[in-house]
């Protein structure tokens, strides 16, 4: 499970924060939520951090437009 921890729009996409295991979410993966929609991660970015230990905690992807908030909880398909 993944949660939304941050949501920035970007153009017509949205950058999404998502805290969990994301070492395997590229660009392409598909990711859902509870209710079932289906969100296409275009492209996973890098968020920056003083502490190297945290870099493993949480990743950044950009997603087609939709509306996600903070708190939703995402799963890998």
């Amino acid at each position: 499970m993944l949660q939304v921890i941050d949501v920035y729009k970007i153009g017509d996409k949205i950058s999404v924060t998502l805290r969990g295991k994301c070492e395997d979410i590229k660009n392409g993966s598909k990711l859902k939520d509870n209710d079932g929609n289906m969100y296409n991660v275009l492209s996973v970015g890098m968020t920056r951090f003083n502490n190297p230990s945290d870099i493993a905690q949480s990743t950044t992807v950009l997603i087609a437009p939709c509306s996600l908030k903070k708190g939703v909880q995402l799963y890998r398909v």
